[in-house]
């Protein structure tokens, strides 16, 4: 973009101050190609300059990740708090020497943890609220992979982790929920973090529309639509098969394609600091 607002900047004073002979023998296609190149130019950079105007500013970005149980809801929980701009769910929390994670080894071990890692806007949620956020949306189990812990990447994130845990249990707060205890919280420090299998990413958003598709295919497996719109979909026919017969077909690839993609899919990577944000 700097070479392009450059080769603009050198452009234009040239075309001002080409002599009027020379400009004479230039064509009318030419002129206007050039005017029409100089005038898309400007429009991309004052384009890009509105996209990074409404965006908001790369030191007001910020990363925060938290160990919250099961990682399906409280992801999609906290993605809709203004300020959220984005959630992945992965698993952290592991000693350095062990070998990265995939959803078997994490359900059947104890060093990973389910986690979400937040990116949000520093000028619309801080770190404080982001942690009450946290603590009220967070489904914490017994074991190791279901734990409350806060990951913090350095020693003000500690601190401030720290004031806000303790402030929370000499007030004797609780949540209002389930009287949920501060007590249970952990605090460890950032290491690294593998986002999870692409089945895990959004989970509830996807099995919500799976299961309105599985309802439809099942009615009209069942004959639910032979009357509707007077028979014409009941007697639908697609290659000498029924309706219905289509219907359970579709319904049951589904259903495999589910089964299959657990079993199959092993796309967990590791995410470094900052990954996330560039991919907004």
């Amino acid at each position: 973009m700097i070479a392009t607002a450059t080769m603009t900047t050198f452009l234009m004073p040239a075309l001002l101050s080409t002599p009027a002979p020379i400009m004479a023998f230039t064509s009318p296609s030419a002129l206007s190609r050039s005017t029409n190149t100089i005038r898309h130019t400007t429009n991309n950079i004052n384009d890009a300059a509105t996209r990074r105007n409404t965006l908001p500013s790369l030191h007001a970005i910020k990363e925060a990740t938290f160990g919250m149980g099961c990682f399906w809801e409280p992801a999609e929980s906290l993605l809709k708090q203004p300020g959220v701009l984005a959630t992945t769910v992965g698993y952290t929390g592991a000693p350095p020497n062990k070998p990265p994670p995939s959803y078997d080894t994490v359900c059947f071990g104890n060093d990973y943890v389910e986690a979400v890692r937040v990116v949000y806007d520093d000028t619309i949620l801080d770190y404080t609220t982001l942690l009450d956020k946290f603590f009220e949306v967070q489904k914490p189990g017994l074991s190791r992979q279901y734990a409350s812990i806060v990951f913090v990447t350095d020693n003000n994130e500690e601190e401030e982790v720290n004031k806000w845990k303790t402030a929370a249990i000499k007030t004797k707060v609780k949540r209002q929920s389930d009287n949920l205890p501060y007590e249970l919280v952990e605090i460890e420090p950032t290491c690294s973090f593998y986002r999870a299998e692409e089945y895990h990413q959004r989970y509830w958003e996807k099995q919500r529309l799976r299961a309105g598709l599985a309802v439809l295919l099942v009615a009209g497996a069942s004959g639910a639509y032979d009357d509707f719109g007077g028979g014409v979909i009941g007697n639908f026919e697609l290659g000498g098969l029924a309706f219905d017969t289509i219907c359970n077909a579709v319904f049951l690839v589904g259903a495999g394609w589910m089964i299959l993609e657990r079993l199959v899919v092993r796309d967990v990577r590791e995410l470094k600091s900052g990954d996330m944000i560039l991919e907004l």
